[in-house]
């Protein structure tokens, strides 16, 4: 044990912050820009490409067709069909998967660094030549189906599906969940997946992450090849009017619930990573809320012994300002209205003094120690090289955080606690058994 922390001391002695390998960049003509971080160590690399298109893009009528296309971007090409895209992946022992959000669609593949050419060629396909006919629409169309029903069948997936409805006023790009409605998913036809592709998977709404033993040079030239020409375009225009959650309130607060436990759910306005709050807000929750040392941590769950836990349950980063959900989960009982004056005083005591110096200081070393061990995985270079692509369109500020948490003063903890956690702003959803 005692070699172990002499490891992790010397470690953090040679620098807290995560080493900077070399990263590159380059825009293709159309519009595509490339992401190459040149990470040495074992003969493997992570490729992704980024699409700028989650459900805020769709409309009534088509809500859950992003996430569609995630399922139908595995069904071939033009160049390589059916199961040929897959089985070019196997061969070379790699493995990818995706993920659909509210902004953005990722598909992401960990393979050989020598197969990374062969993976932006199978990407590049994928972009510009997917085929979509009924028949497949109809075979995926069911796969979701089957995936949404069993998200009903598990009682605290379902308590999401139940109260999203009650989170954003009408018109917001966040007020249906990414997975959509059954009734609509039935009704897609393959013209409206098409006309969604044409649009949305456009190479200057994209943008490719590479990061293994690689050389930048090889991918920008693998890029340009494949990439290149690739010439459908999305105009792209940004979302105007849109409803304000800082000023909308919740459409109900009570929900009933299929299971023995008692979940208060707290709901706040949740700033976009271009307000200057974001950062502070991102903090004060977990200091507050979710660490496993937080304030309410150790007030509810381990001294007084009134919750069983608490969890956040909503994106940090989104693009648009959203709704936090933090869920307090308990015994049910009339008597935990205690929990909430517990909660409103631990809120009132740090708009009024600030958070303790030793609960800031902790956070930020576990933010640093958190990069510092991430960076060793090609996987998460990329996704936060990604991350800092999409949301700030600079992927040099990935490897970051700890550096914008060192930025926030006890002053800004008190007015983002009055500003964000104020009984005007905060709203209770109260789930609790129907029997």
């Amino acid at each position: 044990m005692k070699k172990i922390l002499l490891l992790l001391c010397c470690l953090f002695t040679l620098g807290t912050q995560a080493q900077q390998y070399p990263t590159f960049s380059k825009t293709l003509a159309n519009g595509l820009k490339v992401i190459v971080c040149e990470k040495p160590g074992n003969d493997f690399a992570q490729v992704e490409v980024w699409y700028r298109t989650g459900s805020k893009d769709e409309k009534p009528g088509i809500r859950g067709m992003a996430h569609m296309f995630e399922h139908m971007m595995f069904r071939g090409t033009k160049n390589f069909p059916g199961s040929r895209l897959m089985d070019m992946l196997d061969s070379v022992g790699g493995n990818w998967n995706a993920y659909t959000t509210f902004d953005r669609t990722v598909y992401h593949e960990y393979l050989p660094a020598g197969a990374v050419d062969m993976a932006l060629q199978l990407e590049a396909d994928r972009m510009t030549n997917l085929v979509v006919t009924q028949e497949i629409l109809n075979t995926e169309r069911e796969v979701v189906g089957e995936e949404l029903r069993n998200g009903l069948s598990n009682w605290y997936r379902k308590t999401m599906t139940d109260r999203y409805p009650l989170l954003y006023p009408a018109g917001h790009p966040y007020e249906v969940d990414v997975i959509g409605n059954l009734d609509e998913i039935t009704a897609f036809t393959a013209q409206q997946c098409m006309d969604f592709y044409n649009n949305f998977y456009s190479p200057n709404n994209a943008f490719v992450v590479v990061a293994g033993n690689v050389k930048h040079d090889a991918v920008f030239a693998s890029c340009e090849k494949y990439f290149g020409p690739v010439t459908k375009q999305l105009k792209l225009e940004k979302k105007q009017d849109i409803p304000d959650v800082f000023t909308s309130k919740l459409k109900g607060t009570d929900v009933e619930l299929n299971f023995p436990v008692q979940i208060y759910s707290y709901a706040f306005p949740h700033p976009s990573p271009d307000s200057k709050d974001f950062f502070a807000v991102n903090m004060l929750t977990s200091v507050l809320f979710t660490d496993d040392n937080s304030i309410l941590m150790n007030r509810l769950v381990k001294k007084d012994f009134s919750a069983y836990g608490i969890q956040a349950v909503s994106e940090d980063y989104s693009l648009y300002p959203n709704r936090m959900l933090i869920d307090v989960f308990m015994p049910p009982s009339p008597g935990n209205v205690k929990v909430k004056k517990a909660i409103r005083e631990e809120i009132s005591k740090v708009a009024a003094e600030g958070l303790p110096e030793d609960m800031i200081d902790a956070f930020i070393a576990h933010q640093e120690a958190t990069q510092l061990l991430s960076n060793y995985s090609s996987a998460d270079i990329a996704g936060q090289l990604g991350i800092a692509e999409y949301y700030f369109r600079d992927h040099r500020r990935a490897f970051s955080p700890a550096d914008e948490y060192k930025k926030i003063t006890n002053d800004d903890f008190k007015r983002v606690a009055a500003t964000y956690f104020s009984e005007e702003k905060i709203e209770i959803i109260n789930l609790k058994p129907a029997f």
